[in-house]
């Protein structure tokens, strides 16, 4: 089954734009191992549901804990890429909703590719977009559903 994707163009300059390059800007952190670049856009309420694991991280040390982890096991899979394209951003104040689509690679030793969907809550502080909350999930191969 194909999947029509419909990306959205973001203003430049935009709240929408700001938001979604926090976003972009976790996945080259992620990329290039640097866990704290991911930190410091989080809020202390943060919590992640990571698209590998089933457990909610509802903590920063859960977190900090998580990233670690994370980034070992993505050494050991094999270098990383990725293509981040927006689906739909709402900003609603100070908090938007940010919704993408995710294509990721990850090259041998221990090669993986999916379509990810990610959803993320981000507040507005100080005039700064911060994550609030993190969803990332694998995307279905096709309807599952009877």
């Amino acid at each position: 089954m194909d999947v029509v994707r419909e990306f959205i163009e973001l203003a430049p300059d935009s709240d929408e734009e700001a938001a979604f390059k926090v976003i972009e800007s976790v996945y080259e952190a992620y990329r290039t191992f640097q866990p704290e670049k991911i930190e410091a856009v989080q809020l202390p309420e943060y919590s992640v549901w990571d698209g590998t694991l089933p457990k909610l991280f509802k903590s920063l040390a859960e977190v900090k804990d998580f990233h670690k982890k994370d980034q070992e096991n993505t050494k050991a899979r094999g270098p990383f890429s990725f293509t981040l394209n927006p689906l739909k951003i709402d900003i609603h104040g100070d908090f938007a909703i940010v919704l993408c689509h995710m294509a990721a690679a990850w090259a041998p030793p221990n090669a993986l590719s999916a379509d990810m969907r990610l959803t993320d809550v981000m507040r507005k502080v100080d005039g700064r977009w911060m994550m609030l909350h993190h969803h990332e999930s694998f995307e279905p191969d096709g309807y599952s559903h009877i």
